[in-house]
Formats: structure tokens, C-alpha cells, sequence
């Protein structure tokens, strides 16, 4: 590895809840792959589930740490193009605030419920070469050109088919959310197909090549905002269609998503307090036991 590397990372995350599984996130990060990063963007969203108190995290984090909290709280609802150039707006999308704010090469995104096992950042510096970003590319358990064998993560670049074959394929083999692609798809601008995004969960950013490309610098949508699919789906095809291209990356043997339940990718426990509660007392737990840290205490 390139020592020239070290430091040369930025994350950015946003805190919705869940204070014991985002302290895990952050610590588990740091534990295995502290090295390559410097600071660590930490966005509290403005509306919170409930009372959540970050202070511990904050301690642990020290000088690594950049607070932001956003005036606005857009939760999964689209940014309209005009409130996304103004500033105040534009910086409450998801990510945004770190994408504008880094000095670094490099900018990993995170949700706030990955557990670490390894250096997967190591491995994302080693593999991500001149691509604009890197980490699992495509929802291809949602689309129907993944369950017809046509296309996948590693493939998705050389299968363009029109709208019409790909409305076609969708009603020979429709997925959990095929009855939104109608108006999703852009009739003259069908590729990447709908459930194409580098899945920003734990994905990694070249900085030097995405930040001219995207508002407010250029014309890609904000990764952060939300179409009526999922997040970073417009960006994704923002940036793809102008040239872009990103290394398709399977972390799971460095970390897993939605740790705690492997449940919805953790969105179910924002709406059901017995599995939030469940969830958070594990993370507790795995704080104890392997940070020797108690918020509690």
C-alpha cells in the first residue's frame, strides 16, 4: 500500500438515531482502517426519532471530529433543483455538507449501522484506481434484469437496452419496486437502468474527479438527494452518462451493512421501537465488550 495514502480519507455520515450503532460504525472504522483517515464528518440530522445524546461519540472522536447540524431535515423526500442552489437547503442532502467541506482525495460515505471487520478503506485506496468511486454497485436483488441473467454489478455498463426493453423485461420479471420505473426512467436517457447507484451505505469517492462533476460545482445531482426510487440513483446516472466509471467492490468480508438484524437493510427499525430497542442493545453490548466503552454509566 501506498503510504502517500495515509490520512488522505475524509467520511462522511449522517446520525438519524441510533447513537450505539452509529458509535459502532465510527469506532470499528477506526479500529481497522484509522490510518488512511483524517476527519470525520459527522452530520446530526435536525429532526431526531427521539432525544439522542452523541456527546460520548463526540469524546472518542476528539480532534477528528467536524460537527454539522443542518437547518433542514428532508428525510427521503426529493430536493428540488432550485432549493439545491441555495446553500442552507443544498447542505441538508445527505453527504453534501462533507462533499463541499473535505480537502481530501478521497471521501467515504457511510450509513450509520456498518460493523468493520477489516481495512476495508486499505483495500478501497488499493482497488479504486482512476474510477470516480468505489463499493457494491447496484440494488440487482430489485431489478429485473439481474433475475433474468442479463446483467449484474460487473456487467452493467455493456447492457443498455431502450425503454421500451426495459419496460419489457420489467413486466416479464418484476421486482418489489418495478411499478415506480415508469416514472423513473427517462425515456431518452434509459441507462443506467433504475436500481443502478454505487450503494452509498459504505462507498468511497474520488474527490479530484466527482466534485467538479456535481452541484454545486456541476450539473450531476447531489448523491445525497432522494428520486422517487432511492438515494443516489439520479447521481449515479448524472455522472455515468457524462463518463464516469466506478469499481464494483464486494466489502462483505471487511464489513456488513445493517449488522444488528440484517432486517430491510436497518430502515424497518425506524419504524418499529421494539426492533430499534433491540437493535441499540446489541450495539450497546458490542460496545462494552470490545471498546470497554458504557454510555450508560
Amino acid at each position: 500500500m501506498n503510504t502517500s495514502k495515509k490520512a488522505s480519507v475524509d467520511v462522511a455520515i449522517s446520525a438519524y438515531g441510533k447513537p450505539y450503532q452509529t458509535a459502532v460504525t465510527l469506532f470499528t472504522l477506526l479500529k481497522h482502517s484509522g490510518e488512511w483517515i483524517d476527519k470525520v464528518y459527522f452530520v446530526e440530522e435536525k429532526r431526531q426519532p427521539e432525544p439522542t445524546n452523541f456527546q460520548f461519540i463526540f469524546c472518542q472522536l476528539g480532534s477528528r471530529m467536524v460537527y454539522y447540524r443542518p437547518y433542514f431535515w428532508f428525510w427521503y423526500n426529493k430536493v428540488s433543483k432550485p432549493l439545491q442552489k441555495l446553500r442552507p437547503y443544498r447542505q441538508a442532502i445527505r453527504y453534501q455538507y462533507a462533499w463541499e467541506k473535505t480537502d481530501k482525495d478521497f471521501l467515504l460515505l457511510l450509513h450509520n449501522d456498518v460493523y468493520f471487520s477489516g481495512d476495508l478503506v486499505g483495500q478501497y485506496l488499493e482497488n479504486i484506481n482512476g474510477h470516480t468511486g468505489i463499493g457494491k454497485i447496484g440494488q440487482c436483488w430489485n431489478c429485473p434484469a439481474f433475475s433474468a441473467s442479463v446483467c449484474d454489478g460487473n456487467s452493467y455498463t455493456s447492457y443498455k437496452p431502450d425503454y421500451k426493453g426495459i419496460m419489457e423485461l420489467t413486466a416479464k420479471f418484476p421486482g418489489s419496486r418495478s411499478h415506480l420505473y415508469e416514472n423513473v426512467i427517462e425515456k431518452d436517457v434509459p441507462w443506467p437502468l433504475p436500481e443502478c447507484r454505487l450503494n452509498e451505505y459504505v462507498a468511497m469517492i474520488n474527490m479530484k474527479k466527482a466534485r467538479p462533476a456535481t452541484a454545486p460545482f456541476g450539473k450531476a445531482t447531489p448523491i445525497g438527494v432522494h428520486n422517487k426510487l432511492d438515494t443516489g440513483v439520479a447521481w449515479f446516472s448524472d455522472v455515468s452518462n457524462a463518463g464516469h466509471t466506478f469499481a464494483n467492490f464486494d466489502y462483505d468480508p471487511y464489513a456488513t451493512h445493517s449488522w444488528v438484524s440484517l432486517k430491510n437493510a436497518g430502515h424497518d427499525a425506524m419504524f418499529n421501537k421494539d426492533l430499534y430497542k433491540y437493535e441499540e442493545s446489541v450495539a450497546l453490548q458490542c460496545l462494552r465488550d470490545e471498546f470497554g466503552i458504557d454510555p450508560e454509566k
